[in-house]
């Protein structure tokens, strides 16, 4: 009997939290994080609005694009999840990746 491998971790924990990070930064700095904070992550307009579009839809951020935007309450629990268990949690949403849908 082979022993079972544990599927390595799905990056999109880790780019959740990447964009958590930026709140957290910016937040420290002028207490409110800009559309170009995320875009210099994100690295296009495109990107940055989808995901500006999903972190609201999912409730982790509020804000608009004038006045800036900030963690919410649900967001913040999901940050410290992350900050503390992204190992974990990029193994659950390996499923839920894109490459494992394509392939079904």
């Amino acid at each position: 009997m082979c022993p079972r491998i544990a599927p390595s971790p799905s990056r999109a924990a880790e780019r959740l939290k990447e964009y958590l990070d930026i709140f957290d930064s910016t937040r420290a700095e002028r207490g409110k994080t800009l559309w170009y904070d995320i875009y210099r992550r994100a690295g296009n307009q495109w990107q940055t609005e989808q995901m500006i579009k999903y972190l609201e839809e999912n409730d982790l951020i509020e804000g608009d694009k004038s006045e800036g935007y900030h963690k919410t309450e649900k967001g913040e629990i999901w940050h410290d999840i992350l900050k503390k268990h992204s190992d974990l949690v990029g193994v659950l949403t390996r499923e839920l990746s894109g490459d494992r849908r394509k392939r079904l």
